[in-house]
């Protein structure tokens, strides 16, 4: 029991008679119902236990006083009575802290103090005097403080092995800028480490990534940015959670977390850091050995309402990911809606795409404002869906660790797939790259004539048509993926074509399928310019799609929809709207699903998405780079481009001319895509891209033969199912196709 307790300072005391005790603090009150409380409570005041007894002799039995003495104590009201300043006590016990005990702690726990920016080192070493916390000169400490002013030094990974080596924990801090970062404090086996947040900052510092590849440097370094005021702030804030985790203080905002104060607005963040598993400091590396076979389960749809068919709903996802949204410590930047006053038009944006290349300067400028981007009928949705789809791409990234061997396409023979199966460039397309690429465009560029000769880089795709594992170049299959050993040529576009992510594989597959399907049954309608039937979009019976089309009217808007389902059965849908007077500043989107109504309310979806990137582009009269978009936003018609418009000799389709091919469960519906494609004599292709350090689940799904809406002009599909539709009394040859590339 203590000798002489007193109400923690922290507590205003406030006796209420015939009631008892309320005890006011600033994060809470506390209520001590009974008159013994109400009793004692004034005679907290420094006197000894036994003095507190000894005053209420005669009135209150000496047990039940001792008890409520001993109640109080335990509950946490009470403390020893010590010479500290009762404010400053005040403080310390509204931390949950004991400060008798705490000064104890900080002599007896000095820090090491690192200072890579010598500027740090003495305004905290003078803050840490003031609260008592020691630094140790020499010798053993119970935790280093490392002070930077870049988070990316790579003085930080030296300190990182020893650390992990030593079982030492840190503390790093950067108290320059315009945005002070204080934290994480590392804890080997506890904490993500250092390289785990170093790898996540690297992905958001892509300027100074680029200018050290060019430059054959290191990252460049940025300005030290400091006044006296922030430093001041800076290091008094750092002294106090320095204090606080010596002192095992039950909130540790700081333990495997950075908390960032940005100057100019005085918003403050937490950033979490979760532990890599593949992470090459704590870690164990992914091994780069043969992936295993892709093994499809059946999965239960239970949730189909918004997006496509779903094992868990959006919000459930959203709740699971959201950690990984952070320009610090996440995989995703920043989620950011793209239209903020209309309510309907769900759209967000996150993070860099690192599905577009960035070897000049043209495309780094580019590609640091073209997010991944997510699309919904809800804002949860739209919100879930460019977090997955920035998580995918960052999956999608080459990274040096993923299996791969070197090879020849002829030393492989049958277990490899030429790329050309798959990218579907003609000889004249070859013929004119070199002019075709001056053009700059973002997505329609052609590489260099495969060598099927040379030794390159080939990596392992599961074929769930032959069950076994079949090999595509790297360079097709990841981003930014080098062709081979010391080969830097361009022979293949690795783009997201069949990328998708999913709460399981299953998921993923569906939606990594459905999207080669649709861009598929886009060139076959976009290069032909084939005159498609209508939409009856009231008949669907979907309130969202009809407040929708309500909404691009107040913008004085038309919208329609065409059915662009092709001769592989899964309905494929486009969206489509004009400005009524003057330039049309033509907008449209695609859509594919098993369920019609689904792919229907995808192809609205993305057109909201491109309402977005029309507004910016016509801004600004595109300096984003956008050529493409901007000249047909400025030119397009649906007088000059009349297979925009529904062809008037059929009549529209209705939600009852299309059987809903979903079966409700995933595998399933996967394996009647698969029957599909290989009706068709396709194959059907599955490479997980899953990342452990996120837990969603990613894939990229290859059919050779299908064809991007990305202007690849090959014989195949692109010609021979028009003609077998019976839409076309003959292809068209190859000069007769649209010349307008699709540019999305």
């Amino acid at each position: 029991m203590l000798k002489r307790p007193i109400f923690k300072n922290h507590y205003q005391v406030t006796p209420i008679r015939g009631e008892g005790v309320l005890l006011l603090s600033e994060q809470d009150s506390k209520a001590l119902y009974g008159s013994i409380y109400e009793a004692v409570a004034p005679l907290l005041d420094g006197r000894s236990a036994d003095a507190v007894v000894a005053a209420l002799a005669g009135r209150i039995d000496p047990a039940k006083v001792y008890y409520a003495l001993l109640r109080l104590e335990q509950n946490g009201y009470t403390t020893e009575l010590t010479d500290i300043a009762p404010e400053v006590a005040a403080f310390w016990h509204g931390l949950g802290l004991d400060p008798q005990a705490m000064q104890q702690h900080l002599q007896q726990q000095p820090v090491n103090l690192i200072a890579l920016q010598p500027t740090f080192a003495e305004p905290v070493r003078q803050v840490f005097a003031e609260l008592g916390i020691a630094v140790a000169e020499t010798g053993q400490s119970a935790l280093d403080v490392v002070l930077a002013d870049d988070y990316l030094d790579l003085a930080l990974s030296a300190h990182n092995r020893t650390a992990l080596a030593t079982g030492r924990p840190w503390l790093l801090a950067k108290l320059s800028g315009n945005e002070i970062w204080l934290g994480p404090i590392f804890v080997p086996g506890q904490t993500g480490c250092y390289e785990c947040l170093r790898s996540r900052l690297e992905r958001h510092q892509r300027a100074r990534g680029f200018v050290a590849d060019k430059l054959g440097v290191g990252l460049a370094s940025l300005p030290l940015v400091l006044s006296p005021m922030s430093l001041a702030l800076a290091a008094r804030l750092l002294a106090l959670e320095t204090a606080k985790h010596l002192a095992g203080c039950t909130e540790q905002p700081l333990l495997g977390k950075v908390l960032s104060l940005n100057l100019a607005t005085l918003q403050s963040q937490s950033h979490t850091l979760s532990r890599n598993p593949c992470c090459n400091g704590c870690g164990e590396p992914m091994p780069a050995t043969l992936p295993a076979p892709i093994a499809l389960v059946k999965r239960k749809v239970n949730f189909l309402q918004d997006g496509g068919h779903r094992a868990v709903s959006p919000d459930q996802t959203l709740r699971q990911y959201q950690h990984l949204v952070s320009p610090i410590t996440g995989i995703v930047r920043v989620l950011e809606p793209v239209h903020q006053a209309d309510g309907i038009a769900h759209v967000y944006v996150a993070g860099h795409n690192y599905a577009v290349p960035m070897d000049t300067l043209a495309f780094l400028r580019r590609n640091l404002r073209q997010a991944s981007s997510g699309k919904g009928i809800s804002d949860t949705q739209a919100k879930v869906s460019a977090l997955c789809e920035a998580i995918e791409r960052d999956a999608g990234l080459f990274t040096g660790q993923e299996h791969r061997i070197t090879a020849s396409y002829r030393e492989l023979g049958d277990a490899a797939i030429h790329p050309a199966a798959c990218m579907l460039y003609s000889e004249r397309q070859f013929a004119g790259r070199e002019a075709c690429n001056a053009q700059g465009s973002h997505f329609n560029r052609i590489p260099e004539p495969f060598d099927d000769e040379r030794p390159l880089f080939w990596s392992a795709a599961w074929s769930l048509t032959e069950q076994r594992h079949k090999y595509l170049p790297s360079q097709l299959l990841y981003f930014q993926a080098k062709a081979g050993d010391n080969c830097d040529t361009f022979y293949c576009f690795g783009c997201s074509n069949g990328n998708a992510s999913g709460n399981n594989l299953e998921e993923a597959v569906l939606q990594g399928f459905c999207e080669l399907v649709e861009r598929d049954a886009v060139a076959l309608w976009w290069y032909n310019r084939l005159a498609k039937p209508g939409v009856d979009i009231a008949s669907f019976g979907e309130p969202y799609l009809l407040d929708l089309i309500t909404y691009y009217g107040s913008l004085g808007r038309d919208a329609w929809a065409l059915d662009l389902t092709s001769d592989l059965g899964l309905p494929v849908f486009v969206a489509i709207s004009r400005v009524r007077t003057g330039k049309e500043h033509i907008l449209f989107g695609f859509g594919c699903h098993l369920d019609a109504r689904i792919a229907l309310q995808r192809a609205f979806a993305e057109m909201n998405q491109m309402l977005g990137l029309a507004n910016g582009c016509l801004e600004s009269q595109g300096q984003l780079g956008d050529a493409d978009t901007l000249a047909w936003l400025q030119t397009a018609t649906v007088a000059n481009q009349p297979y925009l418009l529904p062809d008037p000799a059929i009549a529209a389709k209705r939600r009852d001319d299309y059987p809903c091919l979903a079966s409700g469960d995933l595998l399933t519906d996967i394996l009647l895509c698969q029957r599909i494609v290989e009706g068709k004599g396709m194959e059907m292709l599955v490479l997980d891209q899953s990342k452990p350090d996120t837990g969603l689940a990613v894939v990229k799904v290859i059919v050779p033969g299908l064809r991007h809406f990305w202007a690849r002009f090959a014989p195949g599909r692109l010609y021979d199912v028009p003609v077998q539709m019976g839409w076309l009394a003959e292809p068209l040859p190859e000069e007769a196709l649209n010349p307008i590339a699709m540019f999305i």
